[in-house]
């Protein structure tokens, strides 16, 4: 992760990228995180996101993560997320 910490003037940004490996029954499915290939385990891929403050604690978000199958039946999933959020 590149950029602000925090968003307390105009145009703070921040920018990030993870790749994400989980094998098969590398932890309970309960406890995955459910946005990356809509939960569960043996997935990998990417993540990448950013935020743009757009006034004084307020900001704009948003984030594209990917998800292959590792093993088994080829399963791809895409996900786009956009959030507006504020501080007060």
């Amino acid at each position: 992760a590149i950029g602000s910490q925090s968003f307390d003037k105009l145009w703070d940004w921040n920018a990030s990228f993870a790749y994400k490996y989980v094998e098969s029954d590398a932890v309970v499915d309960g406890l995955t995180d459910s946005d990356f290939g809509l939960g569960g385990t043996n997935l990998k891929g990417f993540i990448i996101g950013g935020e743009l403050a757009l006034a004084r604690n307020v900001w704009a978000g948003a984030k594209w993560m990917t998800a292959d199958n590792i093993e088994g039946i080829p399963f791809s999933v895409d996900i786009f997320q956009a959030n507006l959020s504020a501080r007060f």
